[in-house]
């Protein structure tokens, strides 16, 4: 009886087991059989990496999963995405702009159906991101910077999504900046390659600066040995001012012989004053009286005034009014 009773515990625990884990398999594949859910639809340009049943969340929160990808979208749902891009960035002008589609090509490419839970307050005017979950995670669905005056989003409510650039995107970005870089890099490289050549050709062992720096060297060697203390040059610079200090006495001594020869001569000049007034007197005789070479005593000299003594008043001396001519030698001797 009581092993009839533990067999019949065993299986009711059994059954139950299977029951919760059969509850808990619907409960994960039909999330909605328990709970009320919504569907939108979200239409993004490249969907890579998403899949069915990627979490789709409310600001990092999961609100359900996703269940369809349609790819390609039909012109018309590609046009309804549009006009829901075009009110979202009307509600908000500040938003970024979505990316441009390329002339002759559809803009969204890719239909994304998820389901939420009906009591998430996704608003009209939220924005769905595509993104990574992690640095190798999975892809899933966010909404995010909804407002409430825009209401909350109904069922096959559609939205515009933005995919958030992944680590193939960001390596796509920065090999566009590292390229001009990449390449300039490049260039300085040549410029250096080609210096580095210049420079080996410049301290090549024969080359023009080798050289240069050779003869400078001979040169150094030869200025040395012309400044030794024991040198020409030496010599000759001790014998010119051997002979310069011999030159300034002998220009002192000869200084000193012409100031006492000029004392000589202003000595000898004072001395010669009167036979150069006699050489005058004779020279003015010869000019005014030339016959007193013939005749000597008719030479006339001018008297002398005398001296007044003093206290006595002046001597008035007075002439004739009529001076008698002076007669020439010929008159003179007519008359003897």
């Amino acid at each position: 009886m009581q092993l009839q009773r533990n067999e019949i515990m065993t299986g009711l625990l059994v059954i139950g087991t299977i029951a919760v884990v059969a509850f808990l398999l619907v409960l994960l594949g039909a999330p909605g059989l328990f709970r009320p859910l919504v569907t939108y639809k979200v239409y993004f340009d490249n969907a890579a990496g998403i899949k069915q049943g990627a979490p789709v969340m409310l600001a990092g929160r999961k609100i359900g999963q996703v269940q369809k990808l349609f790819s390609p979208v039909s012109p018309q749902e590609e046009k309804h995405a549009e006009e829901a891009d075009a009110a979202i960035h009307q509600a908000d002008p500040n938003a970024a702009p979505s990316p441009t589609a390329t002339p002759g090509k559809p803009r969204f490419e890719v239909s994304v159906e998820v389901q939420v839970d009906k009591d998430a307050k996704v608003y009209r005017d939220a924005k769905a991101r595509l993104m990574q979950l992690g640095f190798l995670g999975d892809m899933a669905i966010d909404f995010t910077q909804g407002t409430e005056a825009s209401g909350r989003a109904k069922d096959g409510d559609i939205f515009a999504g933005e995919r958030t650039p992944d680590l193939g995107d960001a390596a796509a970005k920065m090999l566009e900046v590292i390229k001009p870089v990449a390449t300039e890099a490049t260039n300085t490289m040549k410029d250096l390659q080609q210096t580095a050549q210049n420079l080996n050709r410049l301290t090549d062992e024969n080359s023009e600066l080798t050289l240069a720096l050779a003869q400078f060297k001979t040169f150094g060697e030869h200025l040395s040995d012309l400044t030794a203390p024991d040198s020409a040059l030496t010599h000759s610079l001790t014998n010119i001012e051997k002979i310069s200090t011999s030159l300034t006495e002998n220009i002192k001594v000869t200084l000193q012989n012409l100031r006492s020869s000029s004392e000589k001569l202003k000595v000898a000049t004072t001395e010669l004053q009167p036979a150069g007034e006699n050489i005058k007197q004779f020279s003015e005789t010869i000019k005014t009286q030339p016959w007193r070479l013939i005749w000597p005593s008719t030479k006339k000299y001018a008297e002398a005034s005398p001296t007044p003594a003093p206290g006595q008043g002046t001597i008035t001396v007075r002439k004739s009014a009529r001076a008698k001519p002076r007669r020439t030698p010929t008159e003179r001797t007519s008359s003897r």
